[in-house]
């Protein structure tokens, strides 16, 4: 249960509006967009076929700490060179993700124990990076011992420090030129391990605003990220202390399939592997609903997107780009999410200053 009740969500946080006050519209209407691109995606969508005139940023991952302080690249290797040429030539950034929800273990907090290896990992992620060329570095930490192994709710008061640790000898090892963020999560249930103070150490946090529903006995039988889950998350962060210009608010590219309605086994599914089957049974796209599968639609992500522009969000995260219908602008989220706007043109985030 990555993220908590989607109840106990709600009920933490105040009443929240379909629409924010006038006195909180931003005067822009361009936000950055990163899009995530794996590298078991390649097949079903080569690096020639990516909308670049739609992104800001591109964002592989993943990146895996060791427990010694080292950084394993393996995933990636292939990738970033012909991932940071294409994307150079287009005028988009490249970041890495280093982490995400499997795969490295208590690998982070080993690290940040440790002066010894800690020098050594962000020894070993401003050579990789600047030899690569590459200009932005996420640390995606969602493995944590009170969730993992205890399974309980909220902070670790030593975990959560060793972040902002991590993130503080991060910052001072990068060239100041190279964009530094966080990934984070909303809710009671691990939100509370992300303190607000990573944010003096970074540029932005990418708010992983899904997974709100899923395979535990509390979870509800519907969509992981729905509008009104995705205003609460954004609320959420900005009630913990996070700074609504410094949020990238994430959107997923997956539905979830509950077999026989039931939260018992539960499947993540491609918006794109959808669509066939929506199509030959004449289902409305916006109906978001497919039997017992519950997805993102144009319509939502729009709604998302205006939502994000009008709340002076730092920009928009999109997980992940392969899942997206490749061809058809009206059925593609990524053209909702950017329409009228040309990403790549944006102003980016402000880099921020190394910490001491």
């Amino acid at each position: 249960m990555r993220l908590g009740v989607l109840a106990a969500l709600a009920a933490s946080l105040v009443a929240c509006s379909a629409e924010p006050p006038a006195d909180d519209v931003a005067k822009t209407t361009c936000l950055p967009v990163i899009g995530v691109y794996p590298s078991w995606a390649q097949e079903a969508l080569p690096l020639a076929k990516v909308r670049w005139d739609r992104l800001s940023h591109l964002g592989l991952v993943f990146a895996l700490p060791k427990a010694d302080g080292s950084l394993d690249t393996s995933a990636l290797d292939a990738l970033v060179g012909p991932a940071v040429s294409a994307a150079r030539a287009q005028g988009v950034k490249v970041a890495v993700a280093i982490g995400g929800a499997r795969g490295y273990g208590d690998a982070f907090q080993r690290i940040a124990a440790s002066d010894e290896r800690l020098a050594r990992f962000t020894g070993e992620v401003a050579q990789w990076v600047q030899r690569q060329g590459i200009d932005g570095v996420d640390i995606d930490w969602e493995y944590w011992t009170r969730q993992a192994r205890q399974h309980q709710g909220g902070n670790d008061p030593v975990e959560s420090r060793q972040l902002v640790r991590l993130l503080a000898a991060l910052r001072a090892a990068l060239p100041a030129s190279v964009q530094l963020s966080a990934s984070v999560f909303a809710g009671p249930w691990i939100g509370p391990q992300y303190l607000p103070e990573i944010q003096q150490h970074v540029d932005f946090v990418n708010l992983m605003a899904f997974d709100f529903t899923g395979r535990w006995d509390s979870s509800p039988v519907g969509h992981h990220a729905d509008f009104d889950t995705f205003q609460l998350a954004v609320q959420d962060l900005q009630q913990r202390g996070f700074a609504r210009h410094k949020i990238v608010a994430g959107i997923p590219f997956y539905g979830k399939r509950f077999a026989d309605g039931r939260n018992r086994e539960v499947q993540d599914l491609p918006y794109r592997a959808l669509l066939p089957s929506l199509h030959a049974r004449q289902v409305p796209l916006e109906r978001g609903v497919l039997d017992d599968t519950y997805f993102e639609t144009p319509g939502l992500v729009a709604r998302k997107a205006q939502f994000a522009r009008r709340q002076g969000l730092g920009g928009l995260m999109l997980f992940e780009l392969s899942m997206d219908s490749p061809d058809d602008p009206e059925t593609s989220l990524l053209d909702a999410a950017t329409r009228g706007q040309q990403p790549a043109r944006c102003a980016k985030p402000t880099v921020a200053a190394p910490q001491p």
